[in-house]
């Protein structure tokens, strides 16, 4: 019987790419397992081989028009994450919640563009001036205690939470949340996409935070179930991330699972 029982983390004996073969026969025998192919289709996101996931998506749901819900929760899952590879790269821009983007935020996608280009002076001063009109936002974390700033780790993003939910990627200001909780990890796929609640404009949404930075099939295990971060500096200016998210404020920083619940500056009771 195939589980979706969470990696163990501190497994240092796992081999993603033994298990996964394993998984790949496990279904060749099994074809018409729905626990099987689901597993494999989990493995598949793990590894970030979104077009081979996707496929698995498509048989099952040819196989079980039920698991339609699953269906539709991973694959507008996957749609997001390719589209954040692209936000990220600077070729699009991210969605946003309610109101328009500030120009900030725009800046800040902008430099994206710039960087991506080579042009690293002109996108680390873009940069520069988007961190500078952005506003910060204190509040209190009950695991690290009260902050006066929060922002991403990943200077592509810097003050913004990246938030999926209504089947898409959005860009979400800390600056304009009340509150924000992340759930620890249950199942594989939260390695991937960590549930969370953000409290934005009064009202509480339910959505994903990506619980990792972009990585490839090539990457090690530590990068891909987010056990380790890797820094690349581009030019003079920026860091980018690749594997475990982090967040970083005057208070320190911490991956996403450390995070728990933020309440931010006039949160109400």
């Amino acid at each position: 019987m195939i589980t979706d029982d969470i990696i163990r983390i501190n497994d240092s004996e796992i081999n993603l790419q033994d298990r996964l073969v394993q998984l790949v026969e496990i279904v060749k025998n099994n074809p018409q397992s729905i626990d099987a192919r689901f597993a494999l289709c989990k493995m598949y996101m793990l590894q970030a081989d979104w077009d081979r996931a996707l496929q698995q998506l498509d048989i099952l749901f040819q196989i079980e028009s039920e698991v339609q819900q699953q269906y539709e929760l991973y694959k507008n899952l996957i749609f997001s994450e390719r589209m954040r590879e692209l936000v990220l790269a600077g070729k699009k821009t991210a969605g946003s919640l309610g109101k328009p983007h500030q120009q900030w935020i725009n800046s800040l996608h902008q430099a994206n563009a710039l960087y991506q280009q080579g042009q690293y002076a002109e996108g680390e001063s873009m940069r520069m001036q988007a961190l500078s009109d952005a506003e910060p936002r204190s509040g209190r974390s009950a695991v690290w205690g009260a902050f006066n700033w929060l922002a991403d780790g990943d200077d592509r993003l810097g003050p913004v939470c990246e938030f999926i939910c209504a089947g898409g990627y959005h860009w979400v200001p800390f600056a304009e949340m009340q509150a924000l909780e992340i759930s620890a990890p249950q199942k594989g796929s939260d390695l991937v996409w960590a549930p969370a609640e953000i409290t934005f404009e009064e009202q509480t949404l339910r959505g994903y935070i990506p619980a990792r930075y972009p990585v490839v099939i090539s990457d090690s295990l530590d990068m891909k179930i987010g056990t380790k971060t890797e820094w690349q500096k581009q030019g003079d200016g920026r860091y980018i991330g690749s594997g475990r998210k982090m967040w970083v404020s005057d208070n320190g920083e911490f991956s996403l699972f450390e995070i728990g619940r933020l309440g931010f500056e006039g949160e109400s009771a």
